[in-house]
């Protein structure tokens, strides 16, 4: 049984489409090199970067990394650079979402991260609870608790 290697992209042209929408062919060198990348697929979005809203009260919407942070400080970390490390913010960015300073991450803090919600980490994390090192929060095995 042979294992397979990574998948590579045939050398054959590449199909773009141009700022004026129209369809060309293109070998493939000048389609990633060109400027005009409009048809060009894309890396897939993440989701670090996207908003975050609360699944029942639609009108809280935070960004996915200020969420995450939330979700930790409700574990019982409150250690900045732990959390800062965490998520992928600043240590300032973490104070700023502890004072709540915008009334959707106040409005946040005040509804709680709902029960079966959770969210990635860049980095795992210890929780103060079980001292299980998690991935994912809030901690699973404690969240009910």
């Amino acid at each position: 049984m042979a294992i397979a290697g990574p998948r590579k992209t045939p050398p054959g042209p590449v199909s773009t489409m141009d700022s004026a929408g129209s369809d060309q062919t293109l070998p493939r060198e000048e389609a990633l090199s060109s400027g005009d990348d409009v048809g060009i697929i894309r890396a897939k979005r993440s989701h670090w970067n996207r908003l975050w809203r609360h699944p029942f009260r639609r009108e809280i919407e935070v960004p996915y990394r200020v969420a995450a942070a939330i979700a930790v400080m409700q574990m019982g970390i409150s250690d900045y650079p732990v959390i800062a490390r965490a998520v992928g913010l600043t240590v300032e960015e973490v104070e700023r979402v502890d004072t709540a300073e915008t009334s959707s991450v106040r409005q946040l803090a005040l509804a709680r991260i709902p029960l079966g919600e959770s969210f990635k980490l860049v980095e795992p994390i210890r929780c103060p609870k079980c001292q299980a090192e998690v991935s994912l929060v809030p901690c699973i095995a404690c969240c009910g608790s």
